[in-house]
Formats: C-alpha cells, sequence, structure tokens
C-alpha cells in the first residue's frame, strides 16, 4: 500500500499588513496638521516671544564656540589655553566641582590644572588654624569628589602682610602652612591618599591685591587647592602661572603679574 503523504498546510500570507502602515501615516498627517494649525493660529506676542528666545539660544551657542589663544610667560614657555574647551580630560571634575562655589569659594580653570581658591575667614578665625564647624563639612564635600581620582593636589596657604609673633606661629609662614597642612589632613582622613597631597605656606608672598584695606588684606588669607592632571603640571610648584591668566569657568583674562 502506498502511503499517504502528510500535506503541509499551506500558508496564509496576511493581507492586511498595509493597514499599520496606512495608520502610522494617518497618524503622522494628523500631527502634521496640528502643527500647521498652531502655527497659523499663533498671535503676535506669541511669535515674539519664540522668536528672542531663539535669537537668545543661537547668540549663546555662538558665544561658547571654542577660541585659542597662546599665552607667554615669564620663563619663555608657551601654554595654549582654550576658551569654553579644555583638552585635558577634566572637564567632568571642574562640573563637579562647580557646586561648591559661593562667595567663599571660587573655581578658576585652566588647561592641565583646576584651582579651588578658598577664603581663608570661612575655613578659620583671626590667627587660628582650628576649622569651623561648617568648613570641616564643605571640605567632606570636596573630598567625596575628589576621591577615587589619581590627580596630584597642591593645598598653598596664603596670609595678608600683617605680622603675627606668637608661640605657635612666629610668622605668617607658619601660620600659612599650618592652615594649608590643616585642609590637607582634613581631606586625607576622608579617602585622599597621603601621596597626592602636597602642603605648602607662602605667607604674604603671591597677593592677589593690594594690602591697603581690610576687604583687601581679606582676599589676599586665603587657601588654595590646586588640582592637576599630573605632577608634569608647572601650577603645582609655581604660584605666580596662576597670576599669569585669571580664567573663570573657561574664560581667560590677562592680569598683570606686578605687585602694588
Amino acid at each position: 500500500m502506498k502511503r499517504r503523504k502528510n500535506k503541509r498546510p499551506e500558508e496564509h500570507e496576511d493581507s492586511h499588513r498595509w493597514i499599520v502602515s496606512y495608520a502610522d501615516f494617518i497618524t503622522i498627517l494628523f500631527a502634521f496638521f496640528v502643527v500647521m494649525y498652531a502655527i497659523s493660529s499663533l498671535n503676535d506676542s506669541k511669535y515674539k516671544s519664540l522668536e528672542e528666545g531663539m535669537h537668545s539660544a543661537f547668540n549663546k551657542k555662538d558665544k561658547n564656540k571654542a577660541t585659542v589663544s597662546t599665552a607667554k610667560i615669564k620663563d619663555g614657555d608657551s601654554h595654549t589655553v582654550t576658551k569654553g574647551t579644555f583638552r585635558d580630560g577634566m572637564d567632568d571634575l571642574n562640573k563637579s566641582l562647580s557646586d561648591l562655589e559661593d562667595g567663599d569659594y571660587k573655581i578658576k580653570r585652566q588647561e592641565g590644572w583646576i584651582e579651588l581658591e578658598i577664603k581663608a575667614g570661612s575655613l578659620f578665625d583671626s590667627g587660628s588654624t582650628d576649622l569651623k564647624p561648617e568648613a570641616l563639612i564643605k571640605l567632606m564635600s570636596l573630598a567625596s569628589k575628589l576621591k577615587g581620582q589619581d590627580y596630584p593636589i597642591a593645598i598653598e596657604g596664603y596670609t595678608d602682610n600683617r605680622p603675627i609673633e606668637t608661640p605657635a606661629f612666629p610668622s605668617n609662614w607658619e601660620l600659612s602652612a599650618a592652615r594649608a597642612a590643616t585642609v590637607g589632613r582634613v581631606l586625607n582622613s576622608y579617602g585622599i591618599p597621603k601621596n597626592l597631597l602636597m602642603v605648602t605656606g607662602f605667607g604674604d608672598q603671591f597677593p592677589i591685591t593690594d594690602n591697603f584695606t581690610p576687604a583687601a588684606r581679606s582676599k589676599n588669607r586665603r587657601v588654595t587647592i590646586i588640582i592637576a592632571k599630573n605632577r608634569n603640571v608647572q601650577r603645582i610648584l609655581n604660584p605666580a602661572l596662576s597670576q599669569m591668566h585669571s580664567t573663570i569657568k573657561g574664560h581667560t583674562v590677562p592680569v598683570k603679574t606686578g605687585h602694588k
């Protein structure tokens, strides 16, 4: 007897697939007419506001385009400084540190390093190296942002030009160094390795303004933290480089290096 071969059921082609494409087309067409209607019914005041907003947005975009300039420094080296864009891989950290900025904490950005300038008055009482409670909280936040990075960090202490002579601090050198060391110790205690930290006291050297008024002296009393791309960055050993250019949030402005 011959065996009957099992016939496979014939596959039926779905003849309704066009409905999906048609529905998509109708949806897009509907959205198009809604937009056209919205544009046609836009009153003058709304149109003017839209125009001004777009104009402002595009102007801002143009201003943020990177512009490269070259600055000559005293020792003859040439440093390329880029406005708005840096190629050192530190932009994410700079953005994170900007959360700390206020009237006492200022971020300055340069190619190869980030500079955090802190007013000493927000950290210590006059003639003291004991941190204020609110300063400790702020430094804890700073440490959390730096933790896990492998950037070398230089901590510099500065004073005004008024002399100090106490058993604990015979001169401004001792006071500025002790304050920088206090900040370094806090950062270390909250996770920053010692091998990444350097502490220096410069006393009344490298003032950022004159010392003629109490307000000016207050600006000179500061602790500066330099986070460098690596140890080859000259700034971690030379504070004068910060006075060659004042760079705030990516904008470079030449500054005279002479002291009044």
